[in-house]
């Protein structure tokens, strides 16, 4: 089974969602069946570089300092709660995530794609680095075990560019405008960050009709459902 992941690094319900995903494979007999692949999605494909001053966000956002101050540590207290992640928001760098995407691609050829995500993420939201600093993001992929030289590189280049740009376009034609999205199989989608009980209910479900329909070629028949058997996940067309 492949489960495609389309999230950003900044958002919020992504982290949140990615750990309520990997909760559901902790609990899925057949965990070590399942491959988890990180898609590449921007939020805001934008976004300048800058760290910002409460006032001046809030002005941007069009409220109050003090409802923003209210609105973050409202986030900020999910985040802790759902996802065991400390964030900080008064420091908080905004960074474009296009290179972040590129590194993710890079590390994944080396099976570090998973890793490398968890390591934006942390740096995003926790570390306050500015992960669109290109040395950041080379001493990011060094602590994952890739050469710094290398991913300096990379950077400089316009590898992985394309990669990028295909998941965008992929993400466009499977009308996904919102993160995270989970596509099983490229067949089934769940959106947003979802209970433990919806990824696991979606994982037995789409495991369970993998088999029948593996079951019926072998019998040379041809069947097929296009729903989830617990109705909590979307056919996607």
């Amino acid at each position: 089974m492949r489960i495609d992941v389309w999230s950003d690094f900044g958002c919020p319900f992504c982290v949140i969602g990615k750990r309520k995903l990997e909760n559901a494979l902790g609990m899925f007999a057949m965990r070590d069946k399942v491959e988890v692949v990180y898609r590449s999605y921007q939020l805001d494909p934008h976004a300048q570089n800058r760290t910002l001053t409460a006032e001046q966000l809030a002005r941007e956002k069009g409220m109050t300092v003090e409802n923003l101050k209210i609105k973050q540590a409202q986030v900020a207290e999910m985040i802790k709660r759902e996802a065991g992640l400390d964030v900080s928001y008064d420091t908080v760098i905004i960074a474009n995530t296009f290179d972040g995407h590129r590194l993710v691609h890079f590390g994944a050829e080396a099976g570090k794609g998973a890793e490398l995500t968890e390591r934006l993420i942390r740096a995003y939201l926790s570390q306050s680095m500015n992960i669109a600093d290109r040395n950041v993001l080379a001493s990011i992929g060094s602590e994952a075990g890739l050469h710094e030289e290398g991913i300096a590189e990379m950077l400089e280049s316009d590898a992985y560019k394309d990669a990028v740009k295909a998941d965008f376009a992929e993400a466009k034609m499977l009308k996904i405008t919102s993160v995270p999205t989970f596509v099983f199989n490229n067949n089934y989608a769940i959106s947003g960050a979802q209970s433990e009980e919806v990824f696991l209910n979606a994982l037995n479900s789409v495991w369970e009709e993998e088999n029948k329909l593996q079951s019926l070629k072998l019998e040379g028949q041809s069947q097929g459902d296009d729903s989830c058997a617990d109705g909590t996940c979307n056919v996607m067309k």
